[in-house]
């Protein structure tokens, strides 16, 4: 019998923040504070976090890198980075964060040798451990939208019965849903790296089996029901196995943990604190 995990959020993050007070997302040492309004207006400036920040765990993404572009102009300021843009007063300077961010980061290199690579491999072996894997076949609708007079995850609810109980098949259901909206595969979309713990659907399938399903669960906007089809388990690579691509992933991952090192370290000198409450309270419906 297949196990049925049920989770439910709310609504997307413009949609909640404009329907709402302004709240305090994020404060600093400084007496800072970021507030739902300021995302509402970062937002318009990073489209790329807007279609993100579609539930809590996005709006926190978004949130963090609201925090991160203005502790990056605080600190270009104390070092006398001089701005591109002098015209306007923004709090929140993507392009003038990003030359700060630039100028604190290491030239990452990559290994110019297979010697290089090996000794590399040798001295991170954390780069070059593979995350839990699960292949998954996902169903995915509007949460709003009606599926044969009934609610999305209501539908979905009763179609995850169905499919417990062998009545019918997970794809079937997809082609159903895909009928009712197609912006999105339905079925079957490969395997997905299980990495981060802040997302909640992500730290969910982490605890499911294979054969098992997960929903239906509704994350902002979205309703979800998911099938985990086959699931690969952490694993450290031999060095047969990682040579191939040793050089180019020592550049990668010197990438990634510098830049991780500078957020970290800006984060705790000027004090940041997100608060992953009230950004959950966005999504709460009244």
């Amino acid at each position: 019998m297949k196990r049925l995990w049920a989770i439910a959020l709310g609504l997307s993050m413009v949609a909640a923040v404009s329907a709402q007070v302004s709240q305090p997302l994020a404060r600093l040492s400084n007496g800072e504070i970021n507030t739902s309004q300021d995302v509402e207006s970062y937002l318009a400036s990073r489209p790329d976090l807007r279609q993100v920040a579609r539930n809590a765990w996005g709006a926190e993404q978004a949130v963090g890198e609201m925090a991160l572009t203005r502790v990056l102009m605080l600190e270009g300021q104390q070092r006398g980075i001089v701005r591109r843009n002098t015209q306007t007063e923004e709090r929140f300077d993507n392009v003038y964060g990003m030359d700060v961010l630039r100028q604190q980061l290491p030239q990452c290199v990559k290994p110019a040798d297979e010697k290089e690579a090996r000794a590399y491999f040798d001295a991170h072996p954390k780069a070059f451990v593979t995350p839990t894997q699960v292949r998954v076949q996902r169903i995915m609708l509007p949460a709003k939208t009606q599926v044969a007079g009934q609610a999305s995850m209501a539908w979905l609810q009763d179609r995850a019965q169905a499919i417990a109980s062998g009545t019918v098949k997970f794809a079937t259901v997809a082609e159903q849903a895909q009928a009712v909206y197609s912006l999105e595969t339905q079925g079957d979309i490969g395997w997905i790296p299980l990495e981060d713990d802040n997302h909640l659907i992500m730290k969910a399938l982490k605890t499911v089996a294979q054969g098992e399903m997960l929903g239906p669960i509704q994350d902002g906007e979205l309703a979800y029901l998911f099938l985990v089809t086959q699931r690969r388990e952490q694993r450290a690579l031999t060095w047969e196995q990682a040579k191939s691509f040793a050089a180019t992933r020592a550049e990668e991952y010197c990438r990634t943990q510098s830049h991780t090192q500078v957020r970290e370290s800006l984060f705790q000198k000027y004090g940041v604190q997100i608060d992953r409450e009230a950004i959950r309270a966005l999504f709460t419906r009244p």
